[in-house]
């Protein structure tokens, strides 16, 4: 018996030879002295906690629509490295911003850990594999290419953001023209997205001051886009890489002109006259101008939205005492109007179609900043940002299929994104013997219902 604080344990021995001595050895403990009376320890302590309730609603969506991107990952890396990210993008998806040294706690807690045993998510292990995932760069450039070939020949819609990152040891770490004025540094995020999938093809993360004009063509050669239309923003305007572009037989792109660019006036594109059939809006006006050098010019005026432009530009001007009759006369006729360029003989009703899935790009940079809670670069060295970028990356893969989702079932009509996972959070999987199987745990009926509609 052995006394431990206020308590006595009664340990279990035998002895051993030692040299010419005999030496008593502890066995274990097998019971305490509880109020004078023995008490026989029956179980042995586990040396392996256990999990019995584990979340399994929010786990098993997104797994449901991102397991096929293990066997993507395992044609670049080795198949436990390809789990490893895969499962840390899926805890990200289903859980939001889930810090490295939460990871374990979600995986071990939820049903990540049944589906894919084995994987080391302790915070340790967790910044030794993001180190060696991002010194590893090429792999995930490759990563990036293999998902390029799939979605070749469509439109491609190419756009930037920036997140908050300062960081004295990472290069990424810069001010932007937009952190200067907030007064913290960015990096940028360069993303390529399918509209027709509604989801991401390729991103690469840039150092914050580096303009999307100038990350574009590192980020189409590197990745090998070589065929399709690429929507992009004026903020994309580089001549030298649009006129490559144009030498090339498969790629094109989109651009708007910027509205003081010459060749609206000199091609008289600030007049579209023509109207626009097929589209929803039947008020839209369109002209079509092919130019000197062969290249194509679109125009299009939504007169409606001239009109709020127009009013807007007169109350302001007003409001300032700063109208000025010879500004309007030559700001009245952009009102309402976006000019194009393109390489691409195109149906101007293609073309406005096209445009318009531009902004379907916002909706998953919302997803990555309000859903996936990923607005702010939490490591501090180049290789894990990296590393990081591309497993949030994975993440909005995931969370923009199961969107896609909850919009085809109409789900979304009732409910938020985040309700759903809020609901689909109550719905847990529950061992009532050790030896048991996973059973259901009691959940209200319109909860049932939802878990039904999305077949979990």
């Amino acid at each position: 018996m052995k006394q431990r604080g206020d308590r006595y344990v009664v340990i279990k021995r035998t002895s051993r030879r030692k040299g010419n001595r005999v030496v008593p050895v502890d066995l274990g403990t097998v019971g305490e002295i509880i109020n004078g009376t023995f008490v026989e320890q029956q179980i042995k302590s586990d040396s392996k906690k256990r999990v019995d309730i584990k979340d399994y609603g929010e786990v098993t969506l997104c797994d449901k629509f991102g397991k096929d991107l293990i066997p993507q990952l395992a044609h670049v890396w080795p198949i436990e490295d390809a789990k490893r990210a895969y499962v840390i993008a899926l805890l990200r998806a289903a859980y939001g911003d889930v810090k490295n040294r939460d990871l374990q706690l979600h995986y071990l807690t939820s049903f990540a850990s049944e589906y894919y045993p084995g994987v080391h998510l302790s915070e340790h292990a967790v910044s030794a594999f993001l180190m060696e995932l991002g010194q590893g760069y090429s792999r995930i450039c490759e990563f990036m290419r293999n998902r390029v070939k799939d979605f070749i020949g469509g439109n491609i819609v190419v756009d930037g953001m920036l997140k908050d990152y300062n960081s004295r040891c990472g290069s990424l770490s810069e001010f932007s023209r937009k952190g200067s004025k907030k007064g913290s540094k960015d990096i940028s995020i360069l993303y390529a997205y399918d509209p027709k999938s509604k989801e991401p093809i390729a991103a690469r993360a840039y150092a914050g001051n580096i303009l999307d004009q100038t990350a574009v063509k590192s980020f189409v050669d590197d990745f090998e886009i070589k065929d399709g239309m690429m929507i992009v923003d004026k903020g994309f305007w580089n001549e030298p890489f649009l006129d490559e572009v144009d030498k090339s037989d498969g790629l094109s792109y989109l651009i708007p002109l910027k509205q003081n660019s010459a060749f609206i006036k000199n091609y008289g594109m600030d007049n579209p006259t023509e109207h626009l059939a097929g589209y929803k809006d039947g008020t839209i006006l369109y002209k079509k101008v092919k130019m000197k050098n062969g290249k194509f010019l679109y125009s299009f005026r939504d007169p409606k939205m001239a009109y709020e432009q127009e009013v807007g530009y007169v109350e302001k001007a007003e409001k300032k005492e700063m109208f000025s009759a010879e500004n309007y006369a030559l700001k009245k006729s952009t009102f309402g109007l976006i000019v194009f360029k393109s390489k691409a003989d195109r149906d101007p009703l293609d073309v406005y179609l096209s445009y318009a899935q531009r902004w379907e790009i916002e909706t998953m940079f919302y997803l990555f900043k309000n859903i996936i809670d990923r607005d702010t670069v939490n490591v501090h060295n180049d290789y894990r940002t990296y590393a990081t970028e591309f497993i949030n990356f994975l993440s909005v893969i995931i969370t923009s299929r199961v969107k896609r989702e909850i919009v085809k079932k109409e789900i979304n009509k009732n409910y938020s994104y985040k309700q759903v996972f809020k609901y689909l959070s109550k719905y847990k999987k529950v061992k009532i013997k050790e030896d048991g199987n996973w059973m259901d745990v009691t959940m209200l009926k319109y909860i049932e219902e939802m878990v039904q509609k999305l077949n979990v």
